[in-house]
Order: C-alpha cells, then structure tokens, then sequence
C-alpha cells in the first residue's frame, strides 16, 4: 500500500496511470500488519503506528494540510481507489464505526476480512453490518480477540452463505468457544488457532464436532502438546492438520470466567 501511494506513481507517467487501476487496490491491508494472511498467526504486538507513519508520509508527499486529513478521509480515500473490487480488507485499528459502515458499501465483493479489536468492543459498533458482505468466505478477529466469537458466527452463517473459514490466531479457545464453533458452525473447513490458549478437551471438541475441516492450524499453542497421540487420531480425517510447537502446561486460567482450569492429561 504504501509503495502503491508514495514510491511508484513518481517512477513515470505511465507506472502512475498504472496504480490507478482497481486492480491494484484487490487486497487493502492497512498497516501495521503487512504481511497478514488468514492462516498465518497475525502478532499481537502490532500497533497503529504502521499506519500513522503512512498517513504522515503521505501528508507530506503530497503536501497535504494535516488537519484536514482524518483517519477516516484517508481511509476513504484508499478504499475508493479500489473502486468495489477489492476481495480482501483488513482495516487498521485506529479505525473508526463510521469506516466500517462505509466499507460495507464501498467493497461488497469481501472474502477476506479481518475486523479490528477495538471495533468489536465500540459500543456504536452493529455486528449485524458483517452479514452485508455475501461473499465472505474468511474472517479474522484482530489480536485473536474471541469475546464476540458468538454473535459474529451467527451474523455469518446466516448472512453469508459462502462462510468457511476462521482465525482465532493468539485467541483463548476453551471449552465455551469450542462450543460455540461446534454449534455455530460445524461445518467449517478452514480453522487457524495458531498460538492460542487452550486445552486437551477444546482442541477434542473440535475435532469430534467439525468432520468437515481441512486445514486446521494448531501450532505453537498451549494446553496440548505437539505429540499428543489422542489428538492426532482424533485429527485423521483433516487433510492438513498442523500443531507443530504446542505444549502442555500443568494449568491455564481462563479470561473469560476468572477459573483455574486443570489440563487434562
């Protein structure tokens, strides 16, 4: 994005004409997270500060007031630029309800979204606005954030009909989000909870109540260990099931209800 806006337009004219195409513009992934992929653990340490520095340089590029260039005009402006052929979104976490409003307009042919932390927990924020993109296919949650994990799978199983695949990267997925997956969406295909805070049993449950996953991403995650032999033959009917990493430890605590949790063994 910011070679598209600050370094190729000023090669030559013609390199400029060229980043104009909606073509360019088909994946808006938003700094600081360049490198985002739904199946690939999105770092939890990642700040808005990617995505201060361009608006900054872009201010200064092009000479622009800076008080007249809010985070929600410059990512307007960007967005346009892909003219609704964009497929794949992930907006910064500095971004605002009012954006995400926007986008659900602007880009409705969306098949990869990842939804910032800070909108889920906006109080102005309406879940319900995820179901207006009817091609959705992969969502992830910023910083594996899982306290709305109930709300948004029931918006997309009923809204989105070409939902199939979920990142969880970094998230706390025990034995209620387990649930919730199983219930909400056993037939789901893709599942990543590359780095998350479970257990034995939640890992179990997933893999007894989804028959339908082919990738299923559990590495480096803790409350299993890589070699647990229980849950590799639970895994047999996933085409690629990784856990490359995990560990066990002897006990977690669970965020969401305070409880000390005993690992089972």
């Amino acid at each position: 994005m910011e070679s598209l806006l600050l370094d190729v337009p000023f090669v030559c004219k013609s390199w400029h004409k060229a980043t104009l195409n909606p073509l360019c513009w088909k994946h808006l992934v938003f700094p600081g997270n360049e490198k985002f992929n739904p199946w690939n653990a999105i770092n939890g340490h990642e700040s808005s500060w990617g995505f201060q520095n361009l608006v900054k340089r872009f201010e200064s590029q092009y000479r622009i007031d800076g008080s007249r260039c809010s985070v929600t005009t410059f990512i307007k402006f960007i967005v346009n630029r892909s003219g609704g052929k964009a497929t794949l979104l992930k907006l910064p976490r500095c971004c605002t309800v009012e954006v995400f409003k926007y986008v659900t307009t602007a880009c409705p042919e969306i098949k990869t979204l990842s939804i910032p932390e800070n909108l889920l927990f906006n109080k102005h924020m309406n879940l319900e606005l995820i179901g207006k993109w009817k091609k959705l296919e992969v969502v992830s949650l910023d910083l594996g954030c899982s306290f709305y994990l109930e709300e948004i799978l029931a918006v997309l199983i009923k809204e989105c009909k070409q939902f199939c695949g979920l990142d969880l990267s970094n998230a706390y997925i025990f034995e209620h989000e387990a649930s919730t997956i199983v219930n909400l969406a056993p037939t789901i295909k893709y599942l990543n909870l590359r780095g998350a805070k479970t257990n034995r049993y939640s890992v179990y449950m997933i893999l007894k109540g989804c028959k339908d996953l082919v990738v299923f991403d559990a590495r480096n995650c803790v409350g299993f260990n890589e070699d647990d032999s229980e849950i590799s033959k639970h895994a047999s009917h996933v085409k690629s099931f990784k856990c490359k990493g995990s560990q066990l430890l002897e006990c977690l605590i669970e965020p969401s209800y305070g409880m000390t949790f005993g690992l089972i063994i």
